[in-house]
């Protein structure tokens, strides 16, 4: 550590963690002087679709606070399908995941990796090339470090990072992760899947899952490594199939009669139980989803799961976690979380250490 970042906390500096939820920026900041909080403050932004820029408000309000404070920091949680995590950390081991080292980039631990795509990298970059952005966290390494906050599984334990806009799930042992696998929520197929319940057993498995066999037929990006130079350390990110039988969900199936979705006092408070059904419904999907691939599959070291450890950043219902305990016949931990926090924390250390 420098000298700058030795002294650096007895300085006014600003956190930012940029989380995308619900089709917003949410902006968590936090005014740390002496190794203490002295503010907090919160603002979102409507996401523009499809846009190549942060919205012009969002980045006057930016220049606004590098205004007002000496160091600024901002860190963004990364939302995009071109990542994920794997056993390993050699080239032959991301092969043998599927996974093209040559095309991500990856923070490496003792026994295993996560990685992103440059494109997805690049993506965020160009979003954010007139404020820039500090650091970039994979939710696996913000998985990583609350797990770590417990003590430690000695059996294989399932564990899972509930947001409102994605589902981050890591098999861990100790601290060497076996399995990982990452889900996008996306409101357009909530709603369709809660509104045409007959049908969703038979769906076919979606594209928005992100396991370890993901970035196989990328295109090269070696242009990218020059322009991805100033985020060299990505170990914080930093500078920057089948389908699956699901007629176990009986007990949330049973809890909503769809013939009468929308015969309640509004048709606002109705469409936000058809999201509430939906979301789980998308998750329960995806969890039996990933254990399958878990058990199924050759390339892992599977072992039979019986914990499972929720890190809830959102919302899951009580249906949901029943089905969970007794559909999938797992021992559940529930922990509550800001996920703003979660990311602050990781910044604050990547930054000056610990507070």
């Amino acid at each position: 550590m420098g000298f700058l970042n030795k002294i650096q906390k007895y300085f006014t500096n600003l956190f930012i963690s940029v989380i995308e939820e619900d089709g917003s920026y949410r902006l968590y900041s936090r005014v740390v002087k002496n190794g203490k909080i002295k503010d907090k403050f919160d603002k979102s932004f409507e996401m523009i679709p499809n846009d190549e820029k942060l919205p012009k408000e969002m980045e006057e309000y930016f220049v606004s606070l590098w205004e007002k404070y000496n160091y600024v920091y901002i860190s963004v949680l990364l939302n995009s399908m071109g990542q994920g995590a794997i056993k390993g950390t050699t080239e032959e081991e991301f092969e043998k995941a599927n996974v093209d080292s040559k095309n991500v980039k990856s923070v490496k631990f003792k026994s295993w990796s996560a990685y992103v795509s440059f494109i997805d990298i690049g993506w965020m970059q160009k979003i954010y090339s007139n404020v820039g952005v500090d650091l970039a966290y994979s939710p696996f390494v913000v998985l990583y470090s609350l797990l770590k906050n417990y003590k430690l599984k000695t059996r294989p334990t399932l564990y899972i990072l509930n947001q409102a806009s994605s589902v981050t799930i890591g098999i861990f042992k100790e601290e060497t992760l076996y399995f990982g696998a990452f889900y996008k929520i996306c409101k357009e197929d909530i709603v369709s899947s809660s509104i045409e319940i007959d049908d969703w057993e038979n769906e076919e498995e979606e594209e928005n899952v992100r396991g370890l066999a993901s970035l196989d037929n990328s295109d090269d990006n070696d242009d990218n490594d020059e322009e991805l130079s100033n985020l060299d350390d990505l170990g914080q990110l930093d500078a920057l199939d089948d389908t699956f039988d699901t007629e176990e969900f009986s007990d949330i199936k049973e809890s909503i009669d769809s013939s009468n979705l929308l015969d309640s006092q509004t048709e606002d408070a109705n469409l936000g139980d058809i999201e509430l059904y939906g979301r789980d419904l998308e998750i329960y999907k995806f969890l039996k989803k990933a254990l399958k691939e878990y058990y199924k599959n050759d390339i892992y070291e599977s072992d039979f799961i019986e914990e499972a450890v929720i890190f809830d950043a959102y919302d899951l219902s009580h249906e949901m976690i029943d089905s969970i305990e007794n559909d999938l016949l797992l021992d559940l931990q529930m922990h509550k979380i800001d996920i703003d926090e979660a990311v602050y924390e990781l910044s604050v250390k990547d930054i000056y250490g610990k507070l």
